[in-house]
């Protein structure tokens, strides 16, 4: 750790005890020697609660006078048939949610797939998977879904919403040039669209199938590819393969997974993918619009589902967080002051307690916002019991400021 990083954790660990529970933190001060960002919890709110069913794996979506808010549903005592994906609308800026009938086309939204807002303030989504896979769990058969579900030539549906929300075009988006025969395909992370027009978007598969261990434990070594389209959508190129090995080793426990794009304002674009529940985070950057890209590095922070966000001052942001399931867990933001996501400061863990730890976030009135899970338990097939007075999604409010440093 470099010993700015280490100066800035001390900090974080004396406003920790002195304000909050150990592990959650109110406030903190980060310098790179040239500007100091000031991060503070605003406030929390609960954006949706239950008492039977539990919300998880929250999105966020905005749309010109509304907001949408993907997320799972399921009851932890009933079959794992009842995990199902919902959408929730809010009209007045988050403070009250009310659910979308079965029939809007954001029904079956997930955290997961492709998220994309256009150049003109329209919206695109991706589905997570291929529609020559099976989606439903219980129909993958023996070994689950990247064991069985091997698909050559896949293709993914996608939508094209207005800046207020309405469909106005569905594709079905092929994949072409693949440097390999049939993959599993599993999709997170973001959509860009670049100043010439092209799309260009992160795709996670497994090249070969799973292998298991000596214990009969299924072994994962996922990759991640960069695929362009030049034609809206319709068809995506193959470009770059980020290895999940290296010198015959994996890369982390799962390889590369859960990628999440953006691009810099230096015109560079980073792409920060998870390589486990707890090994750290890796990333690798691309000068020439995605076509080649840097050998991928240790972000030196561990995380799940990574989001980007450059703030509106400069600075970069990176929601994620993590622990053992069944045991305490922290969802934290970490920033980049400088905003080419060279050096991560020590995150800034605002709830620790159990959760999925998938995030969203958004910048409005001058605040971050990030979304969040909070629930009792965190994986099917449930096998720890915890109980709550409800279960929720909330959003945690960040005021982070950027000043000149002294």
């Amino acid at each position: 750790m470099q010993k700015k990083s280490f100066f800035a954790a001390l900090l974080i660990t004396i406003v920790a005890l002195s304000t909050a529970l150990i592990g959650e933190i109110k406030e903190a001060v980060y310098s790179d020697g040239k500007n100091d960002v000031k991060v503070s919890v605003d406030r929390t709110d609960v954006l949706i609660k239950h008492e039977g069913d539990e919300p998880s794996f929250p999105g966020l979506i905005e749309f010109s006078g509304k907001l949408v808010l993907p997320h799972h549903r399921s009851r932890p005592t009933e079959k794992e048939s009842n995990y199902r994906a919902v959408s929730a609308v809010s009209t007045d800026g988050g403070k009250s949610w009310k659910d979308l009938p079965s029939s809007s086309p954001f029904s079956d939204f997930e955290n997961s797939g492709l998220y994309g807002y256009m150049l003109d303030g329209s919206f695109v989504y991706m589905d997570t998977f291929p529609l020559e896979a099976k989606q439903r769990p219980a129909e993958w058969g023996p070994g689950g879904y990247h064991v069985t579900q091997r698909v050559k030539d896949p293709s993914f549906q996608l939508r094209h919403f207005s800046k207020n929300g309405e469909l106005t075009e569905t594709l079905h988006a092929r994949l072409v040039d693949l440097p390999w025969q049939e993959a599993s395909y599993e999709l997170y992370g973001s959509i860009l669209q670049l100043e010439n027009g092209d799309l260009l978007a992160p795709f996670q598969c497994h090249i070969e199938a799973p292998k298991k261990d000596d214990k009969g434990r299924y072994i994962y070594a996922f990759s991640v590819f960069i695929a362009r389209s030049t034609d809206g959508g319709k068809t995506f190129k193959y470009q770059w393969t980020f290895d999940p090995m290296v010198h015959g080793k994996r890369i982390g426990e799962e390889g590369f997974v859960e990628p999440d794009i953006i691009v810099l304002r230096n015109g560079e674009i980073l792409c920060i993918m998870r390589t486990g529940s707890n090994t750290v985070m890796y990333q690798a950057w691309s000068k020439d619009l995605g076509k080649t890209w840097s050998q991928p590095v240790s972000t030196g922070w561990p995380g799940v589902k990574p989001k980007l966000r450059i703030l509106k001052n400069g600075v970069l942001v990176c929601s994620s967080g993590r622990g053992m399931y069944g045991h305490p867990q922290v969802t934290y933001a970490m920033f980049n002051i400088d905003g080419t996501g060279k050096n991560w400061e020590a995150p800034f863990e605002f709830y620790t307690g159990l959760s999925d730890n998938y995030t969203f976030n958004m910048e409005r009135d001058g605040k971050l916002y990030i979304v969040y899970s909070v629930l009792s338990s965190t994986i099917p097939p449930y096998e720890f019991e915890n109980k709550l007075p409800f279960e929720s999604i909330r959003w945690t409010v960040l005021n982070v400021t950027k000043t000149k440093s002294k």
